[in-house]
């Protein structure tokens, strides 16, 4: 029985050490591929910046501005973490993780409202009001600031139920306070947290687009050509606010933009998915069944995943010259998809068309 106890003693420790020497390999590895990939992306988004700054007109530019902001701040934790790995100390391990999170939710949340605002102003154009639902979702600087504070308080539990873990007398681990919940407690609250910052966001967006896809098909948005005006006096007697005059061509136009942008938006919000789903349903999983502990493989799929996850922040310049036509010399005309930009020289018109047929 002795030798049998030894015997199975010897092979964990030497599984143990195994295990030790793959965890300093690919924590090696991660570092380089991790500093390489993130001095990239921060170079990507100063540029994406440096674009939107030409193009400010945009309707797009305050919510693409937020997003490359939040990007900024999520891998600058990245590079102080990957430089600071051990001996952080509560605080830092608290701000660290509650900021890189913030961000994280903050970004999900603004792709969720760049859409909605989309979908509002695509199929009610004619909805001017500054107040109210109508008015909230217009704008941008509204929507901006409720998501930050949405962020903030969603994420706040970091502050309180993180701390910083000493392991053999000298490794300094940010991790889950033991003394304030219990792990099934940890396990809800972390499930909860995948829910609020990813889940939701993500499904929610994905939903608006295809929204957008239905709406476009069965719209009873009126969009009347300037040609066909005397030939539609009945209608412009009862002009609503779902009716709008365009030129034949001007229609065509906008309605192969429409069409452009709407599968693009759907393609930006797959993307996304794609990219996150995988890194944080590995960080759930291993929340809920401790995968890190039980399996070599959860070591490699961790390096891998992470590194697909990384490569979202460059994303974003491929994102804005999707969301954002070039300027071009000459031309006004900034956005892509958005067709309020004659709102108001459209409801002229209507007035002036109306008094004309009443005469």
């Amino acid at each position: 029985m002795n030798n049998d106890s030894t015997t199975a003693v010897s092979e964990e420790e030497r599984l143990s050490e195994e295990r030790l020497k793959l965890w300093v390999f690919l924590s090696k590895l991660q570092f380089w591929i991790i500093l390489v990939t993130v001095i990239i992306s921060l170079v990507v988004i100063a540029k994406t910046i440096f674009n939107l700054f030409q193009r400010k007109r945009s309707n797009y530019f305050l919510f693409l501005s937020s997003i490359c902001l939040a990007n900024i701040i999520s891998l600058c934790i990245i590079l102080f973490d990957i430089f600071n790995f051990s001996l952080k100390g509560e605080l830092v391990c608290k701000l660290e993780l509650f900021l890189s999170n913030c961000a994280a939710c903050f970004t999900n949340w603004i792709w969720l409202c760049l859409f909605t605002q989309r979908f509002f102003i695509l199929f009610y154009p004619m909805k001017r009001s500054s107040s109210g639902f109508f008015g909230f979702m217009r704008s941008a600087k509204k929507l901006i600031s409720a998501t930050a504070i949405f962020a903030l308080i969603t994420q706040s539990w970091f502050l309180v139920f993180i701390t910083e873990i000493i392991e053999e007398g000298y490794i300094g681990m940010c991790d889950k306070n033991p003394e304030m919940l219990s792990d099934m407690g940890y396990r809800f609250l972390a499930i909860g947290e995948a829910l609020v910052t990813y889940v939701f966001p993500f499904l929610l967006t994905i939903i608006m687009d295809f929204a957008v896809l239905y709406q476009a098909a069965n719209s009873s948005f009126v969009v009347m050509s300037a040609e066909n005006i005397r030939t539609e006096r009945s209608t412009l007697l009862q002009v609503n606010e779902t009716v709008k005059i365009q030129s034949s061509e001007s229609i065509k136009a906008s309605s192969r933009r429409r069409h452009v942008a709407v599968r693009r938006c759907l393609l930006m919000a797959t993307v996304q998915v794609l990219l996150n789903a995988p890194y944080y349903t590995l960080q759930l999983l291993d929340e809920v069944y401790n995968w890190r502990e039980a399996s070599v493989i959860y070591l490699y799929l961790d390096a891998v995943l992470y590194f697909i996850y990384l490569t979202q922040f460059a994303m974003v310049f491929f994102y804005t010259n999707f969301l954002v036509a070039p300027r071009s010399k000459g031309s006004r005309k900034i956005p892509l998809s958005y067709t309020t930009s004659v709102s108001s020289g459209v409801i002229s018109l209507l007035n002036g068309s109306a008094a004309q047929f009443s005469n």
